[in-house]
Parts: structure tokens; sequence; C-alpha cells
């Protein structure tokens, strides 16, 4: 729905400001004539709010940005495995998690606050 709204908006928002400013300038962009109909300043809004739609899920929703670092950049640098819910769930059998609702929390506040530390200080 957000991006429904949001990319309509935009796109809707570009073709007009685009033809506004093409009108401003008479029809000429340095030197080269341009043709800058309703149709054109529409057809460019939708391309407009297609980029803009594509990169706001990712950007702006909370689906997007968890995609983003916890399925794709956490991976990546070695911080969480990439089943994380097979690893939860494994966790949770081991009996180092607990379920409370739809989150799982861990069972021993002193493996958290071990595992919060930053490495240098769990040497210690």
């Amino acid at each position: 729905m957000q991006l429904l709204m949001f990319g309509s908006l935009f796109g809707f928002l570009s073709g007009l400001g685009g033809w506004v400013t093409f009108k401003l300038l008479h029809g000429s962009l340095w030197g080269v004539t341009l043709v800058w109909t309703p149709v054109i300043a529409v057809r460019g809004g939708f391309l407009c709010a297609f980029g803009a739609g594509i990169g706001a899920v990712p950007g702006l929703t909370a689906w997007g940005q968890w995609v983003a670092l916890a399925r794709i950049w956490l991976p990546l640098t070695g911080r969480l495995p990439w089943r994380v819910m097979a690893f939860l769930e494994d966790a949770h059998q081991q009996g180092v998690l607990r379920q409370a609702g739809e989150v799982y929390q861990f069972r021993h506040t002193r493996l958290q606050d071990h595992l919060v530390r930053s490495p240098e200080l769990r040497d210690r």
C-alpha cells in the first residue's frame, strides 16, 4: 500500500514538475529544442514512480530494512547464519533460548551479557 501511494504521488509530482520546468525553459535546454507534452510527462512520471518505488521499498519499510540488514548484510559479514529461523529453532530446542509469544529470548542473562560485550572485553 505504501508503495502504491508513494509511487503514484511521486510520479505525479515528478511529471508535473518536469512539465512545468520545461515550460519555464520555453521548450529548450542548452540550445536543444525539447518536445514535452503531457503524455511524455505522464510517461516520465510513471518511470520516476517505478524507480522511486523500487528504491523506497528497501529503504522506507520495515520489511525492506529487515531484508537488507538481517537477511543479506549480517550473513555476509558473518554476524548471523544464513538460515536465521533454523538457527533460532535449534537454539530453542537446545535450551539456550525460550519462546515468549512470537519472539525468542535468552534463558540465561549471563550468556546475553557475554554476547553483548565487545570481543576485546570477552577475553577478560
